[in-house]
C-alpha cells in the first residue's frame, strides 16, 4: 500500500512539474509552429553558400539561394537563355512549398514537355546534403518528383563538359553484369532511357525510365532495374570510357558498343507500312535542331516525315504563310549495300512559302545532312510502330520516329 502511495504521490510531482515547465512546442500556436518550419527550410535552401543542382526533363539547373529571397538561376536548357535572378518565397496552402515568383527554367520545361513537366513542387524530405520534392498538382498516387542536391558554383560548367562527352557516344550502349551472362541494351534520348533485353524466347522486353546526365555521370528516376538490381546512378570511368556503378555486391557498367552486325530481319518493310510519321525526339547529338529552327520559325510544332509519299516537311500549325512547308521528292528506299537499312535520296524539290526559313538554317542543314547520309540509316524498333534511325557515318546522331 505504501509504494502505491509513493508512485501517487510521485505522478502528483511528475504532473505539477510538467505544468511549471510547459514543453515549449506547446506553448505556440500553430501559425507560430509553421513559421518556425518555414524558416528552417528557409535556412537550409540558403546554408553555407546557398547553391543546390538539381536535374529535370534532360537538363541541369543550378541555383543560388540568397538571404534576400532571390535565387540565381544557370542552366543547360536552350543554351542558358532562361538563366537569371528571381524572387522565391517558402510559403505554404497546405503544406510548406518554395515558390519563385517570376517565371524561370521550371517553367519553361513545363511548357516544352507539358506531358511529363511539372513546375510547382512541395517539400518532402530535407537532409543536409539533397531536399526531396513532390509535385504539387499531380492527383494520382504517383507523384512526380524532383530533388535538389547541394551544389557548388563550377557544377553547371562540370555538367556541360559531361553532356558534351555523352553527345558523342554511339547509340549502341551496352549493359552488363560482372561475372554474369547478363546483357542488356539502353538507349537514351533527353531525358528518357530504354532498358531492352532479350528475353529467353527470342522476345525484347523493353522499360522506359527517366535519366539525367550529372556533373559525373548518369542519375536514374525511378532506380533502373539491371538484372534483378535497381541502380539508381553511374560514375563515368574517364580511363575506360565507361559508366560505372556497384549495387548489389555486382559491378554494372554502361559501355559503348558496336552496331549489330545484323538489323532486324524485314524491319525496312514495316518501318515502310506506314506512311506518316513524326520526329517525336533527338539525340543529344541533334538536339540543337529544334532550338536552331525555332529562332527563325517560332512557331514550329514538329518534322513530319512520309515515306510513301517522298515528303519532310515542318509543321508550324499557326504560321501565318501555312502550315507546312519543307522538302518533297524523297525516296526512302531500302539500301543496295545493306539489307533491311535506309536509304535516303533527294530530287532537291521543295514545297510550301516558308521553305528558306528551314533550309538556310543551321538546324535544317544538321536535320538534312543526318537524313540524307551517304552511308544510310540503321533502323531499329522502339515499339509498336515506332522506330529509331541511326546514322551509320555517326551513330552519335540518332531519332525516335513514330
Amino acid at each position: 500500500m505504501k509504494n502505491i502511495l509513493y508512485v501517487f504521490v510521485a505522478l502528483i510531482t511528475l504532473f505539477s512539474s510538467c505544468d511549471k515547465n510547459t514543453d515549449p512546442v506547446f506553448d505556440k500556436s500553430p501559425e507560430q509552429r509553421l513559421s518556425s518550419v518555414l524558416s528552417e527550410y528557409k535556412a537550409k535552401l540558403t546554408q553555407g553558400d546557398g547553391y543546390w543542382i538539381a536535374y529535370y526533363s534532360g537538363s541541369a539547373i543550378l541555383m543560388k539561394f540568397n538571404e534576400d529571397n532571390t535565387v540565381e538561376f544557370k542552366s543547360t536548357y536552350d543554351g542558358g537563355k532562361e538563366d537569371k535572378t528571381v524572387t522565391y518565397r517558402v510559403g505554404a496552402s497546405q503544406v510548406p512549398e518554395l515558390v519563385f515568383e517570376n517565371y524561370t527554367v521550371f517553367q519553361a520545361l513545363y511548357e516544352a514537355n507539358r506531358s511529363t513537366g511539372e513546375y510547382e513542387f512541395l517539400f518532402d524530405h530535407i537532409s543536409d546534403d539533397r531536399i526531396d520534392f513532390i509535385s504539387k498538382t499531380d492527383l494520382g498516387d504517383i507523384k512526380t518528383k524532383l530533388t535538389f542536391f547541394k551544389g557548388t558554383p563550377e557544377d553547371i560548367d562540370k555538367v556541360k563538359a559531361m553532356i558534351a562527352k555523352f553527345a558523342k557516344m554511339s547509340f549502341f550502349k551496352k549493359v552488363l553484369v560482372a561475372g554474369t551472362s547478363y546483357e542488356a541494351m539502353l538507349i537514351t534520348i533527353p531525358g528518357e532511357a530504354t532498358l531492352q533485353v532479350v528475353d529467353e524466347d527470342g522476345s525484347i522486353s523493353s522499360k522506359k525510365y527517366d535519366f539525367e546526365v550529372t556533373k559525373d555521370g548518369l542519375l536514374f528516376s525511378p532506380e533502373i532495374t539491371i538484372d534483378g538490381i535497381d541502380v539508381a546512378s553511374f560514375i563515368y570511368d574517364e580511363g575506360k570510357g565507361q559508366f560505372i556503378a556497384n549495387a548489389g555486391g555486382k559491378n554494372i557498367s554502361i559501355e559503348v558498343g558496336a552496331k549489330p552486325t545484323a538489323p532486324q530481319k524485314g524491319i525496312y518493310s514495316d518501318f515502310m507500312k506506314t506512311n506518316f510519321k513524326v520526329i517525336e525526339n533527338y539525340s543529344y547529338a541533334l538536339d540543337s535542331v529544334q532550338p536552331l529552327l525555332k529562332q527563325d520559325i517560332p512557331l514550329l510544332s514538329a518534322f513530319q516525315i512520309y515515306v510513301q509519299w517522298g515528303y519532310v516537311l515542318a509543321y508550324a500549325p499557326k504560321h501565318v504563310d501555312g502550315k507546312w512547308a519543307g522538302f518533297s521528292a524523297f525516296t526512302f528506299a531500302e539500301n543496295p549495300d545493306a539489307a533491311d537499312e535506309l536509304l535516303v535520296a533527294w530530287d532537291s524539290r521543295i514545297y510550301g512559302q516558308w521553305w528558306k526559313d528551314i533550309y538556310y538554317n543551321d538546324g535544317g542543314q544538321k536535320l538534312l545532312g543526318f537524313i540524307l547520309d551517304p552511308n544510310g540509316l540503321y533502323i531499329m524498333k522502339a515499339g509498336l510502330d515506332s522506330y529509331y534511325l541511326i546514322s551509320n557515318s555517326d551513330p552519335s546522331q540518332y531519332v525516335l520516329v513514330e
